[in-house]
Formats: C-alpha cells, structure tokens, sequence
C-alpha cells in the first residue's frame, strides 16, 4: 500500500465528500460508517459553555445545545462579511475534521496532495480554502482548487469512451437549485477542448414541486428533456442530487434511456475531484485537452508580431485559463508606432475576431526606435483589458509616459 495519499474534497453547500486514489488509479468514495453513506454535514458548531468547536454529524447534534453557534453554508462565507479571524477558525475546524476522517481511512497514512472541488471558483473561495490548507502544513503546490464543472470534465473523460462520444448531462437537483451541465467534447487539430456549459433550471422545476406533485414533475423534466433531445446528440447522462432519489421518474428515465448511457449517484463530483487531483499531482493522461468552463476562459487571445521577418503571433491569454489568473505581459519593438492587432480565436465556434489599438499619438521616430510594453488581464470572466505603455528606446529616447488601454467585453 502508498505510504501518502491523493485525495479529492468535495465543498459543498449542505455537504461535503471525501474520494481517494487507491493503488490502481482509482478514486474511492470514503463513506462515514455505514457503506453508501458519503454525506458529511458542511455544519460547524461552537459551544461558549464547552468552549469547545465540533464540524459534521456532530456539529448537528451539539446544536441543540444552549449556548451553541451554528455555522451552515460554508463555502458562502469566505464572501460574506464575518470576522476574518472567526472565518479562519470555523474553516481550520471544518477542514482539520475532513482530513481526520481521511487519515482514519486510510490506516494513519499522509495526505500529500489535496483537490477542492467547489461549485463556482472565485477569487475569495480561492484565497481563502488556500490559506486555511496553508494553516495545515499544505503548500500552494500541494493543493488544487477546481469547480463542479471542471470535476465533472475530470469524472467523464475517465469514463468508456462511448459515454462521452456525444453530448453528456449532469442534472442535479438539490434543495437549493436545479442546475444542468452540458459537457461536449470538440475534436479537431490538439488540444482538443472538453467544454462545459451550465444552464439553471430552478425557475422551471424545484425540489418542493417534486415532493409535492412527482407526477406533474416527471412531465416537466421529460417535456423539457424531449425537446433538447430533437436537436442534441447525448450518449450520456447523469442524475445527482436529493430529487432524483424520489419516486415518480417514469418518464424521465423511459425517454432518456433510450440509447443512452444514464447513472444516478451523489459522489460523482467527488470522484471527478480525486481524477483531477490524479491528473494534475501525478503523470497527465489527459493532456491532449484543453478544459473550458465557468470560471475558465473560453478564447484566445493573440497579438500579431513581425518576428525574423515573418508574421507571427504571441499568445496573450489561452482558453482553459481561470480568468483570475490569466495576466501576460510582454515587451516588443515597433517598426512604426501606428496601430497593435489582436485577435480572439473561439475554438468552440471556431470563429476569429480581429480588433486594433491605435498608437499613432505616440511620438513619431525613426523606425524601429519604439518599444512598447503590452499589459494584459481579466477584469472579470468576459472581460479583458489591454494597456500599451511606450517604454520610449534605451538612452536615445526616454518614454513619453503614454498609455492606451481598451477593454473588451466578450459576447
């Protein structure tokens, strides 16, 4: 058996779930005592009586005592406005938990790697999982933070091929939302690009409308499943979530198991997280895919140059990139200061757009004689910001201190 372990975290709002790399390859879901029972309550409780913190199952039973500080929704508070200190404790306490529950199962072995799957990836969930995993002796190499989609990408692409040959679907549906992912796997010259777009349902179909009226649920979900079938090829589908674990799907599942591979569980997620954690702490097996989703960036964008006297292009921002990372800068020289071209390469649609930035209110100097220096980011997930700064040339020309910056919003 490994001496270490890699292991996957899925941070969830109600729950969490914990998945391992067994000796094979494979993740294994780690159930908390009784077999199929992967749920761990995202719940942390702090009784001022005991002075004393708990997290999971027992959080929820030591609530009811006097005295007692709930924490619920966990992944929520690194954005709300709550004492850093207190958030830090609640989330040392929280995580510290998870980590026991992995090193008992895995017989006192270490944790070397870490992957967080969360729902959405931003730049607070981001900072703040990385320094309370930093408080636990784990550096910014040894963890990895993903979203849902990106776990989803992770699970499917390890599936049979023919699961994922066309079109797949993950419909979850939980007490807060009805969200359908749509993966599609775009082959072409490499990397290919694993996509993944999320649609929210909720306005559509809700948990309590299942409870409440199963039948007329069933012919909602099957309407609306019948309809994207007409013009969507899916040889895939997965059902997680507490809705689909209620009776009254007949129709849903007589439509979509037609010709379709379908599998109901609630530790696909966390599978995926421990395949990511797999794929990006051990030698890559998918490297031949570039992975767009939410919180990813979607195009590329190129700058063109004139390099050894012929028409080349310098990638600015590649898709795949989380957006909040995805800052390039680079210096050139010019021939004539008159205008810089870009272009967006979409490689989904596989469409290109052309776009300039003029320079002409640079100084004029001889050819050659200008530098400039490029500055790209993100401002947001479609949004991007390019400054052009002259750096004027060595000790012949000193910059004029001229900038020109143009954002562009993506459609």
């Amino acid at each position: 058996m490994a001496k270490e372990m890699i292991l996957g975290i899925d941070f969830s709002r109600d729950y969490a779930q914990l998945a391992y790399i067994d000796n094979k390859g494979n993740p294994q879901s780690i159930s908390m005592g009784t077999a199929d029972n992967y749920l761990i309550p995202a719940v942390v409780c702090y009784n001022s009586d005991l002075n004393e913190w708990s997290a999971g199952d027992e959080a929820v039973n030591k609530e009811r005592l006097v005295n007692s500080k709930v924490y619920r929704d966990l992944p929520f508070l690194f954005q709300e406005d709550i004492d850093k200190e207190e958030l830090h404790q609640v989330m040392m306490v929280f995580f510290s938990y998870l980590l026991k529950l992995a090193i008992n199962e895995g017989n006192g072995r270490l944790i070397k790697n870490i992957l967080v799957t969360v729902e959405e990836i931003n730049p607070a969930i981001l900072k703040g999982i990385t320094e309370v995993l930093a408080g636990l002796g784990y550096g910014d190499e040894e963890v990895k933070i993903i979203s849902h989609s990106e776990s989803f990408v992770y699970y499917s692409l390890n599936q049979n091929k023919d699961i994922w040959i066309n079109k797949v679907l993950f419909l979850e549906l939980n007490r807060h939302q009805f969200i359908c992912r749509r993966l599609e796997v775009i082959k072409g010259k490499e990397p290919h690009v694993a996509d993944v777009a999320v649609e929210d349902l909720s306005q559509m179909l809700q948990l309590e409308m299942v409870e409440k009226d199963s039948k007329a649920a069933d012919e909602i979900l099957a309407g609306y499943l019948e309809e994207f079938l007409k013009e969507h090829v899916v040889s895939g589908v997965y059902l997680s979530g507490e809705g689909f674990y209620k009776d009254g799907w007949q129709k849903t599942l007589q439509l979509i198991c037609r010709n379709r591979r379908v599998f109901k569980g609630n530790n696909l997620i966390v599978k995926g997280a421990a395949y990511g954690a797999k794929e990006t702490f051990l030698p890559s097996t998918l490297d031949k895919y570039l992975i767009s989703c939410k919180g990813r960036t979607r195009v590329k964008i190129t700058m063109a140059l004139v390099y050894k006297g012929k028409d080349s292009n310098i990638i600015l921002s590649n898709i795949g990139d989380y957006w909040y990372n995805a800052r390039s800068t680079i210096e050139c020289i010019m021939e004539k200061p008159a205008q810089a071209v870009f272009e967006i390469q979409d490689l989904i649609t596989h469409t290109n757009e052309t776009f300039k930035m003029d320079l002409r209110e640079f100084p004029k100097r001889e050819p050659n004689t200008t530098r400039i220096q490029v500055d790209f980011k993100y401002t947001d997930e479609n949004k991007f910001e390019i400054k052009i700064s002259d750096l004027g040339f060595g000790e012949f020309f000193k910059s004029s201190g001229m900038v020109v910056t143009r954002e562009v919003t993506l459609q």
